[in-house]
């Protein structure tokens, strides 16, 4: 690759997720941040149906039902700081 942009990060600190976004690299295009997202959940699907009895299937209704519950209704407040770099 020519290029590689760095654009999300995820890690468990205490039993907290930690974040760490770029948030404005589709700022034209925000939407895309769904097809990432919906990415993301393909991979997570398929890796988890490899390494476990479950069917992507079954994993991915179970992870979709839990992110719309989520979005509905979240389980913890989000908090965080933006820097510019």
């Amino acid at each position: 690759a020519d290029v590689a942009i760095d654009i999300e990060r995820c890690w468990i600190v205490d039993d907290r997720l930690q974040c760490s976004i770029l948030p404005t690299i589709w700022e034209d295009t925000p939407e895309v941040w769904g097809i990432l997202l919906a990415d993301l959940l393909s991979h997570a699907c398929d890796a988890l149906a490899s390494e476990t009895d479950m069917t992507r299937d079954q994993l991915h209704r179970i992870i979709t039902k839990k992110l719309l519950d989520e979005i509905g209704e979240p389980t913890d407040k989000h908090s965080g700081d933006f820097i510019d770099e």
